[in-house]
């Protein structure tokens, strides 16, 4: 399958970490950035744009929103840890508008049936009850959306390769892998797209898995 929608990464410097964990410094690094951005790029290739409304839970720094802009005229995002007004300040000086909350998916007030893309990348792996934002994703999405998910692989190996690049504690975040994540959403949404990082070798060896469900 091609990528149909190009990652726009923000120039470096363009967006601001919202904390100490965040990852954006390492999109923009020789090594490790080539794998970040790859991740994106792949899960962008399993989309058909365009999309009329969509959602990013946890956008972070904003790294995803200039491309998400391009591909729907109204793009909103949920963060529990980021401040709206200053990501939504530094989006708008690279002419990105984009609608920004902070606050818990599960909380949020958006009303049903609300978007026909949700995206979540990087964020399933922290979340401890699945089937509590599952359902809040499914009333969310209209009928016939889509849920674009990416997680890491989670196990000793990959705690092993996250304290080399500088988390030194991520298995007391990591709460799930895609095997869980796919029993979880099987009862509520149809795999429509599944992609991995790297594609060369058994499933078994896969860093990261992107996945596209439709809404049963």
């Amino acid at each position: 399958m091609n990528n149909k929608i190009p990652f726009r990464l923000p120039p470096k410097g363009a967006l601001d970490p919202i904390d100490c964990d965040d990852p954006l410094i390492f999109y923009h690094r020789p090594l490790v950035g080539s794998l970040y951005r790859k991740r994106i790029a792949q899960a962008l290739s399993l989309l058909t744009p365009p999309y009329e409304s969509i959602l990013e839970i946890g956008y972070g720094s904003g790294v995803l929103m200039p491309t998400l802009s391009t591909i729907s005229k109204s793009v909103s995002g949920i963060d529990l840890n980021a401040d709206p007004r200053k990501v939504t300040s530094r989006l708008r000086r690279m002419g990105v508008n984009v609608s920004l909350s902070k606050g818990d998916i599960v909380m949020a007030g958006y009303p049903d049936a609300s978007f026909d893309l949700i995206v979540a990348i990087s964020i399933f792996e922290h979340v401890t009850d699945l089937k509590m934002v599952l359902d809040k994703v499914f009333r969310l999405l209209r009928d016939g959306g889509h849920l674009l998910v990416g997680m890491p692989r989670v196990d000793s190996l990959m705690n092993m390769l996250f304290h080399l690049i500088g988390y030194h504690d991520i298995k007391a975040h990591h709460f799930n892998d895609h095997a869980q994540f796919l029993l979880a959403a099987d009862k509520m949404f149809r795999l429509e797209g599944f992609r991995r990082i790297p594609e060369y070798l058994p499933l078994s060896w896969g860093l990261y898995f992107n996945m596209l469900f439709k809404r049963a």
